[in-house]
Order: structure tokens, then sequence, then C-alpha cells
């Protein structure tokens, strides 16, 4: 996590005017601070208990693919690495094209923000490490940073360059790689519809991680217990 602080800390440095595109990272890092005041807000999805639990360590058993509390997994780690990859590459792609508009080469071929899609992989991987349902929250909050700016983004780019890069688009995906999927014209990034629908997503998202992940998390006090008893057992 220090790599993704450290990197938009010295661009912002370089050129204040960056400041908003890594803006989504800093809300990601303070939100995966265990924050106290979770004890005194209500879960409305289990009565009588406090939303706490979202700091709690999410239980994977034995499965290598995702991570414990001595290991990582390789799922975590898989989106860590190509996450970092990505982001770098196009992230020095994109210094070295600074004048001349719009880039459409190399990473850029693949979708039309490499960028974001690096930081969102590699945030992912880092949340699936951390075993704690806030850190996936805070994920999604910096992911919908993200494809919202992204898409303002878009929308400047539109009005400067018009129909070239609206071909770029046509060819190129938005940040899935080699996922074309054919949008209606009411939710180009012209419109309000992409954003509501962006934070309708984004909300449902969070009530499934809320409801789905309760069963399977534990503190870490309760952790370390159970490891002392079968220290003792053995």
């Amino acid at each position: 996590m220090a790599l993704f602080d450290i990197i938009p800390s010295i661009t912002v440095i370089l050129n204040p005017l960056l400041f908003i595109m890594f803006f989504p990272l800093g809300v990601y890092t303070v939100l995966t601070w265990p924050w106290t005041f979770l004890r005194d807000v209500p879960d409305p999805f289990h009565p009588g208990e406090s939303l706490y639990w979202l700091t709690y360590i999410i239980q994977t058993g034995d499965n290598v693919l995702l991570p414990s509390l001595h290991r990582w997994g390789i799922l975590d780690t898989a989106f860590l690495i190509a996450g970092s990859a990505t982001f770098l590459f196009a992230f020095v792609t994109w210094l070295m094209n600074l004048r001349k508009g719009v880039i459409t080469g190399g990473i850029y071929r693949v979708v039309r923000h490499p960028q974001y899609l690096g930081l969102i992989l590699a945030t992912l991987g880092i949340s699936i490490r951390s075993l704690r349902p806030m850190s996936l929250i805070a994920w999604l909050t910096m992911t919908l940073g993200y494809l919202i700016l992204a898409s303002l983004e878009e929308k400047d780019l539109l009005k400067s360059y018009s129909q070239t890069y609206e071909k770029y688009t046509e060819k190129t995906p938005f940040m899935l790689p080699f996922i074309r999927v054919k949008i209606h014209r009411v939710l180009s990034a012209k419109y309000l519809y992409r954003y509501v629908l962006l934070l309708t997503l984004y909300l449902f998202s969070i009530i499934i991680v809320v409801v789905a992940t309760r069963s399977f998390v534990v503190a870490l006090r309760g952790v370390f217990t159970q490891f002392q008893e079968l220290l003792l057992y053995l």
C-alpha cells in the first residue's frame, strides 16, 4: 500500500493539477482505517448490532486462492501484480505522450483508461489481502470515484475532440480489456443517467458486502484465542 501512497504524493508535488486524478485513491486509504466510530453506527441488516464488525477479519480457511493472516493468496497477489504493472506502464506511456493530445497507442489501444484500471486492480488485491469487509467497501468507493472521474474526462474529451474521440471510444473498451459493450446513447458520458446508474450499482454492491460477509467475520482477538486454544490442545 505504501507504493500507492508515495506515487500520488510525488506526482501531485510535481504537478498539483493532478491531485484530482489520485483523489479516489486517497479516499480509499482513509476508508481502510479501522474507524472506531463504527461502534456507534447501527447495523440496518442485523438489529441490535453496530457496524463495527466491518473491521473484523474474514475467515478464509485453507483456500490457497485467498489469503490468511499468515500469507498472501494466489488471487490477491495476482491482482496486485497485474494492477501495479498496468498502472506503471500506462503512467509512463501517458508521461511520454503529454503533448500529443489524445493517447491511443500502446496500452491505450487495449482500454481507454488503463491507469485507473491498474489502480482498481492493485487495490482490489490489497483489499482482499486485508480480509476486512470495510476494505472491500473502501475499494467499491474508490472504484466508483474512478468510474465517475473517467466519465467526466470523456465528457470533456468528446467536447474537445468530437468525432476523433468518438471513433476511439467505438473501437476501444472503456476499462475492461477486450470487452466492448455497445452502450445506449442515453448512458453516454454526456448525460446524467450514467452517473445515476453507477451510484445505484455502488449502493447495491455495498448492501451485498454487508449482508454476505457478516457470517464469515471474526474479531481479531477471537482468532488469536482460537490459535492459543489449538496450541494448548497440541
